[in-house]
């Protein structure tokens, strides 16, 4: 395979898991019937085969990821097992095990970023693509903050019915996560104490740099075009 067509493919794939990653937050982001709790289950748990096979390249890479996203799957799907006391210990693990996961994958776009000698739309794409991870990941480590210490946080009374469910926390924590990343500042979640006030000057302080890596791809894949066409 040629150069040229293995960039091809990498930019299919990456266009590919942008779009699942952007229904993936629409899904998240709404809070889950018992009827359509399977349904965002199973395609959580598809997202995550997605991010591991687009992502990570190396053959040790692959295996550890791998290891870690079969061990959150198992944590989250026995949930619909365990008993309803086991619920907090469960989502604490599986919490902590997808925010290694996500992470990593995110380390692992930016170092393929910045040691790629060319910019190109699969660098935009995957830049992109590490965004919105980052920012799943982040929730991540919200709600395990929340797990410990729910005191940290001061929670809109209008919204505190999700707190209590699975789903219901990952749909408040990805909210919040994105606006904390963004810097929108929504009060439906107040960080009040740390954890929670320094993961969220974190997820700031995060979100500006980040923003300025996706913006230099863009301006760098605009002067390669400009300079193809000047030839």
């Amino acid at each position: 395979m040629s150069a040229g067509d293995t960039g091809a493919v990498h930019h299919r794939k990456y266009a590919v898991l942008l779009v699942l990653l952007c229904i993936a937050l629409a899904v998240e982001t709404i809070y889950p019937r018992s009827a359509e709790r399977f349904f965002a289950d199973t395609f959580r748990t598809l997202l995550g085969v997605a991010i591991w096979f687009v992502v990570f390249k190396h053959r040790r890479e692959r295996v550890a990821m791998a290891s870690l996203l079969l061990a959150a799957t198992v944590f989250s799907w026995s949930r619909y097992l365990a008993a309803g006391d086991l619920d907090h210990a469960l989502s604490l693990v599986e919490q902590t095990v997808l925010a290694i996961f996500l992470w990593g994958a995110v380390y692992v776009i930016l170092r393929d970023l910045f040691r790629s000698p060319t910019t190109g739309p699969e660098s935009v794409l995957g830049a992109i693509c590490g965004y919105i991870i980052a920012g799943d990941a982040w929730a991540r480590l919200n709600a395990i903050a929340y797990l410990l210490i729910p005191t940290a946080y001061s929670i809109d009374p209008a919204v505190t019915a999700l707190l209590p469910d699975w789903h219901g926390r990952v749909a408040l924590f990805t909210y919040y996560a994105f606006a904390q990343v963004l810097t929108i500042g929504y009060n439906d979640v107040t960080p009040i104490r740390a954890p929670a006030t320094t993961l969220s000057l974190f997820a700031s302080l995060f979100g500006v740099f980040y923003t300025a890596v996706v913006v230099s791809q863009f301006v760098g894949l605009a002067q390669t075009a400009k300079g193809s066409g000047d030839e």
